[in-house]
């Protein structure tokens, strides 16, 4: 529906030849004013992609819905979304959780993966990836300018699937700040792997509601922020 890239003239320096023009593709960042039963609810900046899968992860994470199916209808024109839907506003419905291991050979094999499973990320460097995974591999990833867009759009595609996410392992190409793992808690993700860092306050929020954060999984190395006990060490297969 919508394009999620676009060519721009810009210019490009480089020591032989100076600086020259040169038609680069950029990740497109598109704003859209979304209403909720005809009334302005507000604008959403994002990636046009999966759009569906972003707002019902949106509004599920904020409390406006609590499944996919309170959405009665969505009508895209251009730069307005609008929606119906038939409940109230309730508080965030938290997810089941369950409880999850993982070897540590396999946390920087999945890190790979997910990095890899990105065009958009590969074409323009302008994209945040967030994926779901198994201890098998990857299940689903989704793709945005906004880290927290990229989450949203994860939590959609699972609520629109009946996919539940307590057993899964969420992949991160940005850090983990206290915001993300707020929407992990809302999905009931207890094991979180990042090739970046995370922040002080997202580690205690993690701490506090025992999910396994790791950090700066490269090569062959990571570092465990919170809940160690997921992680278990030994040899490779």
């Amino acid at each position: 529906m919508y394009e999620q890239t676009v060519y721009r003239l810009i210019h490009r320096y480089s020591p032989d030849k100076g600086i020259e023009e040169f038609q680069d593709i950029i990740i497109k960042e598109q704003c859209f004013n979304v209403y909720i039963n005809d009334a302005y609810y507000r604008s959403i900046c994002c990636t046009p992609s999966h759009l569906e899968e972003l707002l019902i992860g949106h509004l599920a994470m904020e409390g406006v819905i609590a499944q996919s199916k309170d959405i009665e209808k969505i009508y895209f024109n251009e730069d307005t979304i609008k929606l119906s839907i038939n409940r109230q506003p309730k508080d965030k419905m938290i997810s089941e959780t369950y409880d999850i291991t993982c070897p540590a050979y396999r946390v920087n094999e999945l890190m790979r993966e997910h990095l890899n499973i990105s065009d958009l990320h590969k074409k323009t460097g302008g994209v945040h990836v967030m994926s779901l995974a198994s201890i098998e591999g990857l299940l689903v990833s989704r793709e945005d300018v906004g880290r927290h867009n990229a989450v949203d759009k994860l939590y959609g595609y699972c609520l629109l699937n009946n996919v539940s996410c307590g057993d899964k392992i969420f992949l991160s190409s940005g850090r983990i700040s206290n915001e993300i793992i707020q929407k992990l808690v809302t999905m009931g993700i207890k094991l979180a792997i990042s090739r970046a860092t995370v922040t002080s306050l997202g580690q205690a929020v993690a701490e506090q509601a025992g999910i396994t954060v790791l950090g700066f999984a490269r090569g062959d190395r990571f570092n465990i922020y919170t809940h160690p006990y997921r992680i278990t060490a030994g040899e490779d297969k």
